[in-house]
């Protein structure tokens, strides 16, 4: 019988085993197959030093070069070898670099040849595995020259019993000033006090108890009694009915994670029609109860008709709290279940005077999450065949929830609690969203598209490279906004009027939380950056191989500035019961002030400072609304103090916080809130909690000198040959040269569509609430004066494809939007800036 010929990759394998037979057998390891080929001697490593020398490491132990002409000379020359190979991967990646800049200018979309895969072509062969091989050798010296910048850790507080308390290095200033300090309880006592003259002892106790297990002595008949106790509470009709439209005009205009529709529909008939009533047969009612509460007390506190923080406010939470508790949650957990909890999450974001119950609403989102997940909302339902009414009210919830955690994620400095390789929910909307929808379809995308690639590569435990910051900086720059989303005298945005929106309440608020979330993540993204170029390179920050991030923190603070004052003057009422985004102010107002105190000499520290009493004073306004004196006090002091130091520097004198390391020590050390409060490694060991008694801080008032109170001051020429790093060159590229002009005038808003009253321009208003006077400027409500707030530099740049990428929206694109815009003749001090400090910008 004739046996079957043996194929060459049958015999090759063969010859292999019996080698490592032979290898096995053997006393020592034989000499490598190149080595035994030149007659070489061989270490017997893998790779060898021989292979290694010569180049070809990747071969050892058993491969070897063929012999020919030609090979000799490669062989006899590795040095030239690397350094061509070297010469073509820099070739490849600028090639690369101009590529993307190109793409990037008519697509937001990755270029196809610009592919991970193909992105490690230009990487040198190498012995380690995959994953060690992603890591160029420019990335490992990069993360060594982070150096410190490893530092921000964030601030970790223990008290004396135990507590810790922990906010991330991206967390806002506003919570690292808490971890500082000693808690204040008074202000829960006075809550508990209030609350205890509107609701018996028994709902507030209920309130309070969270049941993890079903109940085990309490009947269907007391359950009943206990849900229809909480029934009469519900306000008379007509009073629900204008408390429900308060809630959806001014409450939901972030958030929504009940539709309008569904709640009128589904919920709100349940308790006020003729027969409505709790029924024994429906153990699930108290939910949607919940649900009904919570609206009610959001819209209440919402209310300007209401006084700020008001008590009504907080009954109706407490009996929505009393209401879902009735029954353990977790044993039949409903959609309407989530919705109450997100809505309770979201007023304790809104009714937290200034951030001390931060721990309460983090640990309810945690459990709405959870329970979210529980019942599938991560999943698409359209895999179940559900109806489509039910299905677009799954997938709204479900991107409301992962909108406001990836959000408050950034808030804290804490991880987030979806991760997208477990979820496959599509978004409800599409790009061409109507106007009630439009802002929810662009945060919903911006969240998933932009916000989770921010959390993953630079908001994780690893410190990110420098080169992944920058990149990132360039994505939410470029991530587009809708025309009819953009705010008038920001970025590329026009002024012209136009019909097709409504400059509703609702819409103004989301135009600024648009550019303030975005500016928001700039901030914190460079703020670690800014904080290691300021303090290593105090003469020439620019100068540092981190400039590009003193620049970057420096427009966002700014423009986070203007924006806010842009918001006030419009919608004065409603922007002061959003305390979150004066909490951002706060994280500004440290960043413009370190400016200053730390880099006097630097060319935009007269800018710095001049928006740092803007902020100073703007703060003051509505500091007292929700008990902010600390922060004031805090930002009074740093307001000082960049006074002091840039006087000092114009005098010749030496700034305290600018001395170098051999110089006397200054008290200025320990009282740096850069260091304290810009997210630096810090751990805060608190004592017993003792009433420390402190000066309220004064009210800071300031007749400024023009309508703007933030036009920049004269840049100081002094430094036109101040040496600037490549990095920072670059990065000015990136921006436009010239200021945008608008030539609308001002837009007047009857302040009547939103049930305030009008505040007289020669009248100063005086908030019988808070008993503080506004301001001494003429200012008027629900109008933007043209001129009133400068372009400064482009502060934003809403994307260079933000129409076309819109082009479809409502079958047209908005030729503008009725807004107010800027005065067209107002300092650029982005343009004075570059041209003073002799930076080209290129044509």
């Amino acid at each position: 019988m004739l046996s079957s010929p043996v194929s060459p990759n049958r015999m090759e394998q063969n010859l292999f085993a019996d080698a490592a037979k032979k290898r096995r057998k053997g006393a020592t390891r034989l000499s490598c197959a190149e080595c035994r080929r030149l007659k070489l001697r061989c270490d017997r490593a893998i790779p060898c030093g021989s292979c290694v020398k010569r180049g070809c490491g990747a071969i050892c132990p058993d491969g070897s070069l063929t012999t020919g002409q030609g090979n000799r000379f490669v062989l006899a020359s590795t040095q030239e070898l690397h350094e061509k190979i070297s010469e073509l991967c820099q070739r490849v990646r600028d090639l690369e670099d101009a590529l993307r800049h190109s793409h990037s200018l008519v697509s937001t979309d990755r270029h196809s040849l610009l592919a991970d895969d193909l992105l490690q072509i230009k990487s040198p062969l190498q012995r380690e595995p995959p994953s060690n091989r992603n890591m160029p050798r420019c990335e490992a010296k990069e993360e060594e020259q982070n150096g410190e910048v490893v530092d921000a850790f964030g601030s970790l507080s223990i008290n004396a019993s135990g507590g810790a308390k922990y906010f991330g290095s991206i967390a806002n200033s506003w919570y690292f000033l808490q971890n500082e300090a000693n808690e204040d309880h008074e202000t829960d006592a006075d809550r508990l006090a209030a609350l205890q003259t509107v609701l018996p002892p028994d709902i507030l106790a209920r309130s309070g108890a969270f049941p993890i297990l079903p109940s085990s002595h309490a009947s269907i008949h007391v359950e009943n009694v206990r849900l229809r106790t909480l029934f009469w509470y519900l306000p008379e009709h007509a009073k629900a009915q204008e408390i429900c439209q308060t809630y959806y005009r001014l409450g939901a205009w972030m958030y929504n994670p009940i539709s309008q529709q569904c709640f009128y529909e589904d919920i709100y008939p349940q308790f006020y029609t003729p027969n409505a009533g709790p029924p024994s047969d429906d153990p699930l009612l108290s939910h949607k109860m919940s649900l009904v509460f919570m609206v009610l007390a959001i819209g209440t506190l919402m209310d300007v008709h209401q006084p700020a923080y008001n008590v009504e406010a907080e009954k109706y939470h407490q009996l929505a709290r009393a209401a879902l508790f009735q029954s353990s949650l977790f044993e039949d957990p409903t959609i309407n279940a989530v919705q109450a909890l997100f809505l309770m999450t979201f007023y304790l974001f809104m009714s937290d005077r200034h951030g001390s119950n931060s721990g309460a609403r983090w640990a309810i989102m945690g459990i709405a999450i959870k329970v979210a997940q529980s019942i599938g909302l991560h999943r698409d339902p359209s895999r179940w065949g559900v109806d489509q009414k039910e299905t677009l009210r799954r997938r709204e919830l479900f991107w409301e929830l992962y909108t406001y955690d990836s959000w408050q994620c950034l808030t804290f400095g804490r991880p987030v609690s979806f991760y997208t390789a477990h979820m496959d929910c599509k978004l409800p909307y599409s790009t061409d969203a109507s106007e009630e929808n439009i802002f929810h379809a662009w945060k919903h995308r911006f969240a998933s598209e932009c916000m989770s690639v921010v959390h993953d590569q630079a908001f994780g435990a690893k410190t990110p490279t420098y080169a992944t910051v920058l990149q990132l900086d360039r994505k939410l720059r470029a991530f587009p906004v809708p025309p009819a989303l953009q705010v008038a005298g920001f970025g590329s945005s026009t002024g012209t009027a136009d019909t097709h929106y409504s400059d509703s309440v609702m819409l103004l608020l989301q135009r600024h939380i648009v550019l303030a979330i975005r500016e928001m993540n700039l901030l914190y993204l460079h703020r670690s950056f800014f904080a290691r170029a300021v303090t290593d390179h105090p003469k020439d920050p620019l100068g540092s191989p981190f400039g590009t991030s003193v620049i970057a923190a420096y427009r966002s603070a700014g423009s986070l500035v203007a924006l806010m004052r842009n918001l006030h003057t419009q919608l004065k009422e409603p922007s002061e019961r959003i305390w979150f985004l004066w909490g951002h102010l706060f994280s500004c107002a440290i960043v413009l002030g370190s400016v200053v105190t730390r880099c006097p000499s630097m060319s935009l520290a007269p800018s710095a400072l001049v928006q740092l009493d803007s902020a100073c004073e703007l703060f003051s306004k509505a500091a007292r609304g929700f008990r902010a004196q600390s922060v004031l006090e805090v930002m009074l002091g740093l307001r000082e103090k960049a006074h002091l130091s840039l006087t000092e520097h114009r005098k010749g004198k030496l700034s305290p916080l600018t001395r170098q390391p051999s110089e006397p020590y200054s008290p200025y050390d320990d009282e740096d809130e850069l260091a304290t409060l810009g997210g630096k490694t810090r751990l805060v060991a608190k004592k017993d909690s003792l009433s420390a008694s402190s000066s309220p801080a004064a009210v800071f008032e300031r007749s400024p000198t023009s309508m703007n109170p933030v036009v920049p001051l004269p840049l100081i020429s002094g430094n036109a040959h101040q040496v600037v790093h490549p990095n920072v060159l670059a990065y000015l590229q990136t921006f436009p040269t010239t200021g945008q002009s608008h030539n609308a005038g001002p837009t007047y808003v009857d302040s009547a569509a939103y049930n305030m009253s009008p505040v007289r321009e020669t009248t100063p208003h005086y908030s019988e609430n808070s008993g503080y006077t506004d301001s001494q400027a003429p200012m008027q409500s629900m109008e933007l004066v043209a001129g009133q707030f400068p372009s400064y530099f482009p502060v934003f740049d809403y994307g260079l494809s933000s129409e076309a990428n819109y082009s479809q929206m409502n079958g047209q694109i908005p030729s503008g939007i009725r807004r107010d815009s800027p005065e067209n003749t107002m300092q650029n001090t982005w343009q004075e800036f570059v041209a003073q400090s002799g930076l080209g910008m290129g044509s």
